[in-house]
């Protein structure tokens, strides 16, 4: 029992260092929108600098600044010192980073955290090395006997020190004006600032204190946190932002408890290793790093949603993708490039050129995960390290290239076991648990002596038909033969992910990067390309990791760490995450390729290529968030614009034409003749409830084929809620019936597939897609695995006819090469309802289509709507433009506060006092003998909360 106790005591000792990190972590959060991953990193500076002070001497992590004896100080004094360098090193880094990315795309944000803690911890092993140091106890270090077990005070100091600090620090953040200025900024940063709160000033608190916190804590630890080392203490961030995503990155309280646990089941778990028999052997090296990983993965699966809801920020706002036009010409003349490279260099050269390649392919698996998915992957590396080291097994026993083939795939089982968060959670939190996923992977996997050949992880040479494709022999250590084998591998691999990126596959890729919610919406399974998306760039990454492991001739577990994995996206990032010229730039600028080697070899750069990594990744993401490859290509297509424009007609539609066009379709328009056929859409008894609020209350309606139903209510009645609980966006009750089939229970996506197919009030398009691949996204649904095996050879297969018939019937066929971009919101609104009709839908749902039209507009869309009906489409209308119910609805349905209140057709409902009310007040008089009489509902601006 007291070895238990002891444990414990050891294991809340470093929990309580967590705690101070996840506190720090979720008040930079809630103050600056920045998950920061640099939390340790930044307490290193201060911690350094203090073990200097302590020693009689004081410097900088700067390479020129010099170091001074000052003699030796009290412990307190060095301590007051480090402190006031960690506050200005919180402010330096609030003004010239988190300030200008407020509001920054979150991978922005997450490139400049991760650009942070490279700098940082480059600079700081350049300074003061990347030796051990030991920990002096500030603390007292008596010892003190509890239930037996005998534990020094200074542990039980420091957790309690920790609790009344984060204790306090939790109740002013709850309680105090500024503590709640913090929180009212973080929901709703444009109000605070209404209220008179700056949100450059509350996150200059929130960037100081963390700072501040964090290093008083990691100074005071002592021994608590082990001994002193770059690596080892940026690397405590892992733990901090598994108890800070526990936390929901909101709540200081449980962050702190959290943390606390987290550590005292690391240390309970050290103890079973060490002291159990029955513990597997294979267990004993690298379990307690993989303990956050598991953490983070049950957190996120209980807290996350597989779809995002409605007021949830789903907007990747990423860098815009190039999709590649895989000419022959240009593989051609790509391949004989690199056969001329590889044959005019030589040695070390040659052999950065073969690296460059192999990393390539790894860059190429971030575009296709990253640049069109828009999940953020810390782990690509050390999936590359999986496959290397998979294939140092098996590269003995199965034949060159099926041992590499199979590697990949081990790879990808990997990937796929990764991506599973993914179907929950995106953004900055997917990039959390890809970080944990690359440190277990590098301690329980590459660390593990139990995993490894005594005689190292070496790998076979390849052979093909009889031919020796190995790196080197007796008078070259990079063979061309082996060299022209990765650049095939290369080009075949660059040719079908670039038929894969445009094809439908590619289509769906970037709907879901771009809206998660309108990509169910159009019938694609979010969570099977997300997974698909994990499964091709985590085999490509394996590819890229064989081919490294045949030119090294063996696979290292420093290769493939956490921090090779961080300067690698950071490379990757800064050449251009979202397009194959980036990928390729990334290969040649990596570390090890030729511009590595042709740089060091003239410059000897040495440790110095981390800290221009960090410094580069930071420089990126403020300046230019597109990457080189991406900036060179956006500049060469304005090019191009420009002088089309110069031969052509203006890309972007004028007001004067379209005024001309909408003219000429209003006068040209004849109704046609509708009649309502059999019920197709039956919704019973729909309840929604948010909390302690029920924003659909019992509401049953019904849709005929061929008829247009409207549904309306004041602002706040519960409509948009209804369709989202019909269409499976949102927790409901009750039933809903398409014809004979029940959807009450299946997914959002799945409906739409049956037919029950829905817009959106705020248009939600594709911006990385012209008009036509707006609508063509509905040839590319199902089969999901299928398709991207199929995408890969036979990229383009004819357009449907359903998709040339919903743009031409929503007029528009002149404008299908267009980005949504380039159209006015009449036309984007008519793009919306086109995206729709190329599903086929048997029930077409629409959300407010005419709010910000003006009339003739809203006239036009009319026409176009009844259209679709008169095609035998059902279609349920919400919108506050009155004068467009009435005028094309044959049925009303009218809610207020959730629940029905009339129903007929719109000459009932017009005259209905209870909607009269609803809509002006309980005392209007609705009295009207004469229907030219009666009262008309007002024109009504679509609000929030609907």
């Amino acid at each position: 029992m007291s070895q238990y106790l002891l444990f414990l005591v050891l294991g809340l000792s470093i929990g309580a260092v967590y705690a101070a990190l996840t506190m720090g972590i979720v008040l930079t959060y809630q103050g600056a929108g920045i998950i920061n991953f640099a939390a340790a990193a930044m307490a290193t500076v201060p911690l350094y600098i203090y073990d200097d002070l302590a020693h009689g001497q004081f410097t900088l992590p700067l390479p020129w600044f010099p170091t001074f004896n000052v003699g030796r100080m009290s412990e307190w004094s060095a301590v007051a010192i480090a402190l006031l360098v960690a506050a200005i090193l919180g402010a330096i880094i609030e003004l010239a980073v988190s300030r200008p990315l407020r509001k920054a795309p979150v991978l922005a944000k997450v490139a400049a955290a991760i650009g942070i803690m490279l700098t940082l911890q480059a600079a700081v092993a350049l300074k003061y090395g990347t030796d051990a140091r030991p920990r002096t106890a500030i603390l007292p270090t008596s010892s003190v006997e509890i239930g037996g077990a005998t534990v020094t005070v200074d542990r039980l100091w420091l957790i309690v020190i920790v609790m009344v600090i984060g204790g306090v620090l939790a109740l002013w953040f709850r309680r105090s004006r500024t503590g709640l200025a913090i929180q009212a900024a973080a929901e709703n940063e444009r109000a605070a600032s209404f209220a008179r709160l700056s949100p450059s000033t509350l996150g200059m608190a929130t960037w100081v204190l963390a700072s501040v916190f964090i290093s008083f804590v990691m100074i005071i630890a002592g021994p608590a946190s082990g001994v002193i080392t770059p690596n080892n203490l940026t690397l405590l961030v892992v733990p901090a932002l598994a108890a800070a995503l526990v936390a929901r990155l909101s709540s200081l309280w449980i962050g702190l408890f959290a943390a606390l646990v987290l550590g005292a089941v690391q240390s309970l778990l050290t103890f079973f290793s060490q002291t159990k028999s029955w513990w597997p052997d294979w267990a004993q090296q690298g379990i307690t790093d993989s303990v956050p990983f598991v953490v983070i993965v049950v957190a996120l699966f209980l807290l996350g949603r597989s779809i995002p809801m409605r007021g949830d920020d789903t907007t990747s706002r990423l860098p815009a993708v190039f999709l590649p036009k895989n000419r022959p010409a240009f593989v051609v003349g790509f391949t004989l490039l690199g056969v001329l490279v590889l044959a005019l260099t030589s040695g070390s050269y040659r052999f950065g050129v073969i690296t460059s390649l192999a990393t390539a392919l790894i860059a190429l698996s971030v575009v296709v995960l990253t640049g069109m998915v828009g999940q953020i992957s810390m782990a690509q590396i050390a999936f590359a390290g999986v496959a290397g080291l998979a294939l140092s097994k098996i590269g003995n026993h199965i034949p060159f290239p099926f041992s590499m083939i199979l590697a990949a795939l081990i790879a990808m089982l990997c990937g796929l076991i990764v991506g599973l968060p993914a179907l929950r959670i995106r953004g900055a939190q997917l990039a959390v648990v890809t970080l944990a996923a690359a440190l277990t992977l590098e301690k329980f996997v590459f660390g593990n002596s139990k995993l490894q050949n005594a005689a190292g992880n070496k790998i076979p040479d390849a052979y093909l038909f009889g031919i020796n494709l190995a790196v080197r022999d007796s008078s070259h250590i990079a063979r061309i033969q082996f060299g022209l084998m990765v650049l095939v591998v290369v080009v075949i691999a660059f040719v079908l992910v670039g038929n894969l990126m445009r094809a439908g596959t590619g289509r769906k890729m970037l709907a879901v990067r771009s809206n998660e919610r309108a990509a169910a919406s159009m019938g694609i399974g979010v969570s099977g390309v997300k997974l698909a998306a994990f499964a091709l760039s985590s085999f490509l990454a394996g590819l890229g990791g064989t081919l490294i492991g045949y030119g090294r001739g063996q696979i290292s577990a420093e290769s493939f760490g956490v921090f090779v994995g961080l300067s690698f996206f950071a490379i990757a990032y800064f050449s251009g995450i979202t397009s194959m010229g980036g990928a390729v730039l990334a290969g040649i600028a990596g570390t090890l390729g030729i511009a590595f080697v042709v740089v060091d070899r003239n410059l000897d750069l040495g440790g110095y290529y981390p800290l221009i990594s960090g410094i580069s990744l930071i420089l990126t993401v403020l300046l230019n968030p597109m990457g080189v490859a991406g900036k060179m290509r956006s500049d060469y297509e304005r090019f191009l614009s420009k002088r089309r424009r110069r031969k052509q007609e203006p890309t972007v539609e004028t007001a004067a034409d379209d005024e001309r066009s909408t003219a000429h379709a209003i006068a040209s328009f004849r109704k046609p003749v509708r009649e309502a056929g059999e019920v197709l859409l039956s919704a019973e008894e729909i309840t929604v409830q948010y909390g302690g609020v029920r924003a659909v209350d019992n509401v049953s309606i019904n849709v005929r084929a061929g008829e247009i139903v409207g549904l309306i209510g004041p602002n706040g009645a519960g409509k948009t809620s209804f369709i989202d609980a019909i269409t499976g966006f949102t927790p409901s009750t009750g039933s809903v019936y398409l014809g004979e089939q029940d959807l009450s229970e299946m997914a959002a996506h799945r409906r739409a597939r049956h037919g029950l197919v829905r817009t959106w009030q705020s248009v939600e398009l594709f911006d990385d897609l012209s008009v036509e691949g707006n609508v063509r996204v509905a040839d590319d649904i199902g089969r999901d695995w299928f398709k991207l095996l199929t995408d890969t050879v036979r990229p383009n297969p004819p357009t449907s006819q359903s998709v040339h018939d919903a743009v031409d019937t929503m007029g528009l066929s002149d404008f299908s090469s267009r980005k949504p971009s380039e159209l006015s919101l009449g036309r984007q609104k008519a793009l919306g309802v086109a995206r729709a009709l190329a599903m086929q839908p048997k029930v077409l749902l629409l959300d407010e289509p005419a709010a910000g039209l003006d009339t003739a507009e809203s006239q036009i869309f009319g026409q176009h709507l009844q259209q679709v009906a008169a095609s035998g489409v059902g279609c349920l209308l919400i919108d506050h433009d009155m004068h467009l119910m009435l005028e094309v609805c044959d049925r009303m349905y009218v809610i207020e506060f959730g629940k029905p209140i009339a129903d007929g057709t719109p000459e009932q409902v017009r005259r209905n006092p209870k909607v009269v009310a609803a809509y002006l007040g309980s005392d209007h008089d609705a009295t009207a003998p004469d229907p030219d009489d009666s009262v008309e509902l007002p024109v009504i601006t679509a609000g929030v909360g609907k």
